[in-house]
């Protein structure tokens, strides 16, 4: 039987070990080892990786420069509107973002909805507040899913008295 003879560091002292025992505490160490570099990695990776799009009806606060590339994805992949708008529907997480909106910031005077597109390719709406100028207040953004363009047409109530 071969004994090996280990200092270790932490205990300051010599650790006398068979051959088996040698390898089972090299096999704890590639195990501590790879495990100490995989969970990191996992991390890391996970935070670069472009985040799911929020579920429509949910309003997610967004960075400004996050809020631009949302609008620059849409812009470059949006049709031409070539038709009269009759109105606009509002969906609930729309309104949500209206509403943290306003909570944050009671100067609001109004709010403008930009198109946007996440990385996925699916359609949000970026919602800020304007001041009395009509001016975009940054400080507080929203996103929020989107379904289709809001647009009437072609999202209208055709049973609509307001429209008869």
């Amino acid at each position: 039987m071969k004994l090996y003879y280990l200092y270790s560091k932490f205990t300051q002292t010599y650790i006398i070990m068979e051959t088996t025992q040698k390898i089972k505490w090299y096999r704890k160490l590639v195990i501590a080892l790879t495990i100490s570099t995989i969970v990191p990695t996992t991390f890391l990776l996970t935070s670069l990786a472009p985040a799911a799009p929020a579920p429509a009806g949910t309003a997610t606060s967004v960075s400004q420069e996050d809020a631009r590339t949302l609008i620059s994805n849409y812009r470059k992949s949006a049709a031409a509107a070539d038709s009269q708008v009759n109105g606009i529907r509002v969906e609930a997480g729309q309104l949500e973002s209206m509403n943290n909106i306003a909570a944050a910031n009671p100067n609001t005077r109004g709010y403008r909805m930009y198109y946007g597109q996440d990385g996925a390719g699916s359609d949000v709406s970026v919602v800020v507040g304007i001041n009395d100028d009509g001016q975009d207040m940054t400080e507080t953004i929203y996103s929020t899913g989107r379904t289709g363009t809001n647009l009437c047409p072609p999202v209208c109530d055709a049973t609509s008295p307001l429209t008869k």
